[in-house]
């Protein structure tokens, strides 16, 4: 058996058990395994009916988490693992909403994306509403009277059920000791209060972020919240885990300058940068064969640790670019790309999703497709679990299209789902589209990773080709109507964070790749100058201009 071997930071992190605490964590520090240990120390101390509360801001951050908390058959008694919006759901609203407002939650549909007409009933365009929103507006209790229930909208009515349903604030209470949120910078201020509200029932709270890490202002996400849980007075031990243990050290230094530009950096063998700064001739399909000779060096040489393909990583901020980049690349490679499917944003389409990837395998048994949908459905189906699952599983035989399109029909009805016009004439598209179905399979070893900078954030490669880092491209710059005018950056904090992101990903390599020509907004081929983020006079000395032999 390994022995796990803490730092210092981690250790004290991991010891501390007189309350709560905020724990700020850079990439590469280890913190999940911070909260791995957390979790494995507490749950033996409590009673089978007893546990803990795991947030994680993506399903897949959730299982993993599980799956680490559960590994060699530890049990973690009652707890949950899910995301908010999967706690919101089943542990406040399924249970308590009704008696506050009628109805049935059971035969409401969740959507991610409210029609005109939804938004028309509501007094104004949120982002993510709030407790006061919820009890101001009472568009959102219209909705509910029509069988409408808006995702975004689950933390604000999480808290109004507890501020409300002594039921539900004893239920809590009777079930969890503590509440673990990651990825803590990204939370909106109707999760922070309900984090809060949680923290105030009497739970231990344990927020885990990273402020150089906050990519989704843009849905409500405000660092703020995670800094002020580390001031002084706000209830909160804070411990920093600021080691990277994972990136090669010129690698942790570029980032951190890029960050703050003052800082100290990380020993490490003299003329050993890992940063390079490549400007390639031509546009991206010229540029695409470039790499693609690249690729093949370093997969044939096992160059910087790289064994395989999906080692390597091309990221970019937008689509546009990625796909320029796939399609002319010259070695086999996965592009991931949003799906028409997510975009409709039901839990019709969320269905149809698991159906696909558990056809092609990335979601392994039919039975966590019944425990994930069945406890939106009625009683019926969850009497007959076992009839269901073999219903699923008939998937994985069938490979006549038509017949797929209607075995999906089917079980859509079985599990009382409603379904929007077009959404089964777009689940028969997907699977007829060999490019649209990679992004529902395992990861192929053989695929270089292509994929934006957000789709990037958790995950780790041994090379990263970071694109698009051109003038005008990235960071998005604004024109003014004067090109005297000094230039405009109006989202450089959040781009800044994107931009450290994708750098931060790498283990042993990080290629920023500029292109000589871009595409202006007219369609139009330019000479490109470097992006502003190549300009930064803190980064001087930490990259190289040319590929390390």
């Amino acid at each position: 058996m390994t022995i796990l071997k803490l730092t210092e930071q981690q250790k004290n992190a991991v010891d501390y058990q007189d309350g709560s605490a905020v724990i700020t964590a850079c990439p590469g520090s280890g913190k999940t395994t911070v909260v791995k240990e957390k979790v494995r120390a507490l749950t033996p101390m409590l009673p089978s009916y007893k546990g803990v509360i795991g947030i994680s801001f993506t399903n897949k951050a959730s299982t993993e988490l599980r799956q680490k908390c559960e590994a060699n058959g530890h049990d973690t008694k009652a707890s949950f693992f899910g995301t908010i919006d999967s706690f919101c759901f089943s542990e406040l609203i399924a249970p308590f909403l009704e008696r506050l407002w009628g109805g049935q939650v059971a035969g409401c549909e969740i959507v991610k994306k409210l029609t005109e007409d939804h938004l028309s009933q509501l007094s104004q365009n949120y982002q993510a509403p709030t407790l006061e929103d919820v009890m101001n507006d009472g568009g959102f209790n219209s909705l509910y009277e029509q069988n409408v229930l808006w995702m975004s909208s689950f933390s604000g009515l999480a808290l109004f059920v507890l501020k409300n349903s002594e039921g539900a604030r004893r239920y809590i209470k009777a079930r969890y000791t503590h509440v673990f949120v990651d990825e803590y910078q990204d939370s909106s201020l109707a999760q922070h209060e309900l984090f809060l509200e949680l923290v105030e029932l009497g739970l231990v709270g344990i927020a885990v972020g990273d402020n150089d890490q906050s990519i989704y202002g843009f849905r409500g996400g405000d660092p703020k919240l995670l800094e002020e849980l580390t001031r002084e007075g706000s209830g909160f031990k804070h411990f920093e885990i600021d080691l990277n243990h994972r990136s090669h050290p010129s690698i942790v230094n570029y980032a951190s300058r890029l960050k703050r530009p003052t800082c100290n950096l990380v020993e490490h063998e003299e003329g050993d940068l890992r940063v390079v700064r490549l400007v390639m001739e031509g546009w991206l399909p010229t540029c695409a064969s470039t790499v693609s000779d690249l690729i093949s060096e370093w997969i044939a040489g096992k160059k910087f640790k790289v064994e395989k393909a999906s080692d390597i990583a091309i990221l970019a901020k937008t689509e546009r670019i990625l796909k320029l980049v796939s399609e002319n690349l010259e070695v086999p490679n996965r592009l991931y790309v949003d799906d028409k499917l997510n975009a409709i944003g039901t839990t019709a389409s969320d269905f149809l999703t698991a159906l696909i990837e558990y056809k092609y395998g990335k979601i392994v048994s039919a039975q966590e497709i019944c425990d994930k949908f069945a406890r939106n459905s009625s009683p019926n189906i969850r009497r007959k679990s076992s009839y269901a699952r073999e219903q699923v599983r008939m998937l994985k035989q069938e490979e006549d299209h038509t017949r797929l399109v209607t075995i999906a029909s089917e079980l859509i009805t079985l599990f009382d789902l409603e379904v929007k016009s077009g959404e089964l004439e777009v689940f028969a598209e997907i699977l007829l589209d060999d490019l649209a179905l990679k992004s529902y399979k395992p990861i192929n070893r053989e695929e270089v990773q292509i994929m934006t900078l957000h789709k990037s954030k958790g995950l780790e490669f041994k090379v990263v080709l970071h694109f698009g880092l051109e003038e005008w491209n990235f960071p998005y710059r604004r024109y003014t109507g004067d090109w005297n005018d000094p230039p405009q950056y109006p989202d450089l904090q959040q781009e800044m964070n994107l931009h450290y992101v994708g750098i931060t990903r790498a283990e042993e390599l990080c290629v920023l790749c500029q292109s000589e020509l871009r595409e202006n907004s007219r369609g139009e081929l330019k000479t490109s100058a470097p992006s502003y983020f190549l300009s930064l006079v803190q980064l001087n000395g930490l990259f190289i201009n040319s590929l390390p032999s």
